[in-house]
């Protein structure tokens, strides 16, 4: 098992190193629930942040240090000013530490990439299926959610009929 406290401190002294300047951080979790995430960072309603990182990425052996440190700088990232977004700013920052630690920090990274061979998120299977009758554009839900309850209700994004038909997989 990994130090987290360790590996977040090294974590910000790197980032701060480089000039960026990371936003107000109110709390750091360990999110032992956590199945299809590595990291999230959350912008609380006083303007501060709230960071977790899945427990698997800390305990499991197999994953390195350096993928860890990827995902907490990846979350501490989005803590800067206009940097909520993986566009942008943000893009640009992890660019810049990308190539000066060697890092290999992007949006959305797979467990193989974090090391583990075989490695199968545990990502739920598409629960229901939307499809547009006046265009043909399909949307997928995993889970059920204000749209899938009020479906008819929305207009479509491609061509804003509200005629959509539902389809329930499993």
């Amino acid at each position: 098992m990994k130090d987290f406290e360790k590996l977040r401190e090294e974590c910000i002294k790197e980032v701060t190193h480089l000039g960026i300047k990371l936003g107000n951080i109110s709390s750091w979790n360990i999110n032992t629930r956590a199945k299809s995430r590595w990291g999230l960072c959350r912008l609380n309603p006083d303007g501060s942040y709230a960071i977790e990182i899945a427990s698997r990425l800390i305990e499991d052996d197999r994953i390195s240090e350096k993928a860890c440190k990827e995902t907490i700088i990846h979350e501490l990232l989005h803590t800067c000013k206009g940097c909520m977004r993986h566009t942008g700013k943000w893009k640009y920052y992890t660019e810049v530490v990308n190539q000066v630690y060697g890092y290999n920090i992007k949006r959305v990274t797979e467990g193989q990439e974090k090391g583990i061979e075989n490695y199968e998120s545990q990502e739920m299977a598409v629960k229901y299926i939307f499809t547009c009758g006046k265009c043909g554009a399909t949307i997928y839900r995993k889970r059920d959610s204000k749209f899938t309850r009020n479906y008819r209700y929305y207009g479509c994004a491609r061509c804003g009929a509200a005629a959509w038909s539902r389809k329930t997989v499993g």
